[in-house]
């Protein structure tokens, strides 16, 4: 795919893995939406790279609203033809510890992101992607 004036979402663009996804991304042409919670750091990556390559939306990925308003601002911006997910969580915690079972609401947790806000957000980015004209 010619990377190159086309607009991409990086959920966990922030920071780590998909912080490294949205460099490469505007190093190679591209335009980048960067989605995190971490608002800060998210607002820093984005004016560093510049408002022409890249914006920042705060975002919860299990949320429909926040998701929605990520997609709405790739659009904004030209074409979306892609959507990397790099938001999760990865807590440790035993089975059972010194403290007793689990945290059911930890597990509830991890799921919530790493599974439905991953699914929320492919669902969302795919339906936007499917209104594009095909390319070559």
């Amino acid at each position: 795919m010619d990377i190159a004036g086309k607009v991409f979402i990086v959920t966990g663009g922030a920071s780590g893995l998909g912080e490294g996804t949205v460099r490469m991304f505007v190093r190679e042409g591209g335009k980048v939406v960067i989605a995190d919670v971490q608002a800060e750091r998210g607002q820093q990556v984005a004016a560093e790279l510049g408002a022409e390559k890249a914006a920042f939306v705060r975002c919860d990925v299990s949320q429909e609203a926040d998701a929605k308003a990520v997609v709405a601002k790739a659009t904004a911006m030209g074409k979306l033809m892609g959507l990397v997910n790099c938001a999760g969580i990865g807590p440790a915690a035993k089975t059972v510890g010194k403290e007793g079972a689990h945290p059911l609401d930890l597990f509830t947790r991890t799921i919530t992101i790493n599974l439905i806000g991953s699914f929320n957000m492919i669902r969302l980015a795919a339906e936007a992607m499917s209104k594009n004209t095909p390319e070559a």
